[in-house]
């Protein structure tokens, strides 16, 4: 369970329960960013950022390994089929396409691209809890179809683990009953 509380008001204490998905809409730039810092401070969380957080002068394979190895995190399988396993999942599996991605540069990628070197990257962290900053926003609606893939991907590998998407619309499964929408 994540606890979150924003400014330590206690309308905005909201306890987060393993195995579900949020979607927390915030109101404002400056609650985002609170929700953000006070969310990631949690062990064993990672946020996948809006622009993908990535290094701008390591290729893209760097930034996707450099955190596993820092952190030497142990994966059930090499690196590699780690990484081609969960882009394949995201749905990019010509193998050309994936070398070519690996070889480039942040600023080379799309929105898009760099969201999901972000998410695969966070995969690969093994998050506990794993937060989406604005994950739907600024993207085509090709781009949203595959973005949608992503928390799917994590609940494939983590069922029992928490995700949440922080944003300033609603953009849930009415569906399902693990996914739950928090207005802030």
């Amino acid at each position: 369970m994540f606890t979150l509380s924003l400014h330590g008001e206690e309308s905005t204490q909201v306890m987060l329960q393993s195995g579900h998905s949020y979607c927390l809409i915030v109101r404002s730039e400056s609650q985002r960013a609170a929700l953000l810092k006070n969310l990631g401070a949690q062990t064993g969380a990672v946020i996948v950022p809006h622009n993908g957080g990535l290094i701008s002068n390591l290729r893209v394979w760097e930034n996707i390994i450099l955190p596993v190895q820092y952190h030497d995190i142990k994966l059930p399988m090499d690196i590699e089929e780690s990484v081609t396993k969960l882009l394949d999942q995201c749905g990019l599996s010509d193998e050309t396409m994936v070398s070519a991605l690996m070889l480039k540069l942040p600023d080379q990628l799309s929105l898009y691209e760099k969201r999901l070197v972000g998410f695969t990257r966070a995969m690969l962290m093994g998050p506990e809890l794993i937060i989406y900053d604005g994950l739907n926003e600024g993207l085509s609606r090709k781009e949203l179809l595959m973005v949608n893939k992503f928390d799917p991907v994590f609940r494939l590998y983590y069922p029992f683990r928490t995700s949440v998407l922080v944003s300033f619309e609603e953009d849930s499964d009415k569906s399902d009953p693990k996914q739950l929408v928090i207005n802030l």
